[in-house]
């Protein structure tokens, strides 16, 4: 009795439920064993999760979930995190093989600075994660990987560089205009890649990034007619499946995807696009001269320019650059 009087001043209100419950997340087989799912409205370090192989937490309000929130979790090998608001995660577990985190308003992801052996699976979809967090390093035994309907706007392949395990990668639904990586770069073992529905114009690491991809989706983003031209020849080539078409094209739909710019037919091009003149001759100087010496090319009243860069080793590689909420990245 007393200890169930000890627990009841931990929260709120509890909402304990066992239900025999479907996966919530996608690509992952279907386990006898069910699910357990919670609905505390609040969370404190007295109290004690059920010991459960999968649990559901559907709720909550935790304004950093942390390594000793993990900690608690006995039993547990697949979590699922949805609604309710938890703006913050630290991870660190080296039990979890699955982390699913949906709709929980999360805006700061990061991993504990050591090599995880145990996490398979790590969904982060419809939040406010604006960046791939560089720590993602350490979750070396990641097969698959879903940022979806988040905010980010650049995506650093280089930080997915010691996940040689990874098999599915799902960025669609963000607001991504430059996927970057270095020549050398290649995920082996990456075979299914999802950018669909973000704002790129073109995706220079396709397909040599990912030697053994097997099927991709490239719809609804903003492509130039060149790019979606040698896009194609490289997908029959190497006969990787794509899906999805795009339909209701403002300019030109090519392979079924919509593009923009010059139309690739034959060899020739189909001049549709920007044509030469003063304006695009005056952007083409300014982002030359941004890559040459970018404090130099705006006058001493844009001090408000910030440069976006990415870490390459002992260096800092200007990606592109942010003057007020605008942002522009460099070709």
């Amino acid at each position: 009795m007393a200890r169930k009087a000890y627990i009841f001043l931990c929260f709120l209100i509890i909402n304990y439920t066992p239900t025999a419950l479907s996966r919530a997340l996608p690509n992952s087989r279907l386990r006898n064993e069910g699910v357990t799912s919670i609905s505390p409205e609040n969370f404190s370090d007295c109290f004690e999760f059920p010991n459960t192989r999968e649990l559901i937490i559907d709720g909550l309000i935790h304004t950093h979930w942390n390594e000793s929130a993990f900690a608690q979790l006995v039993g547990t090998k697949y979590l699922t995190l949805i609604n309710g608001t938890i703006p913050m995660i630290t991870f660190r577990s080296s039990k979890l093989s699955s982390l699913s985190v949906l709709h929980t308003k999360l805006e700061w992801f990061d991993v504990w600075p050591e090599k995880n052996p145990t996490l398979k699976t790590l969904q982060i979809s419809r939040n406010r994660l604006q960046e791939v967090p560089s720590n993602i390093k350490y979750l070396v035994e990641l097969t698959l990987l879903d940022l979806s309907q988040n905010e980010l706007e650049y995506v650093d392949l280089q930080k997915l560089s010691s996940l040689t395990q990874l098999r599915t990668l799902d960025l669609s639904v963000n607001k991504i205009v430059l996927i970057d990586a270095e020549p050398q770069l290649r995920l082996n073992n990456l075979r299914n890649l999802d950018v669909s529905y973000n704002k790129l114009e073109r995706f220079d690491a396709f397909p040599r990034t990912f030697p053994v991809l097997d099927t991709i989706r490239l719809i609804g983003n903003k492509w130039t007619c060149e790019w979606v031209d040698r896009a194609r020849r490289n997908i029959m080539d190497r006969r990787i499946v794509t899906f999805g078409v795009d339909y209701g094209c403002n300019e030109h739909r090519q392979g079924g995807l919509c593009c923009y710019g010059d139309l690739v037919m034959g060899g020739t091009t189909e001049a549709n696009g920007l044509k030469e003149g003063p304006l695009v001759q005056e952007i083409s100087k300014l982002v030359n001269d941004l890559a040459e010496n970018p404090m130099a090319a705006f006058g001493s009243d844009q001090m408000a320019l910030e440069l976006l860069t990415r870490n390459d080793g002992q260096d800092k590689i200007l990606v592109g650059v942010k003057l007020d909420d605008v942002k522009v990245f460099l070709p």
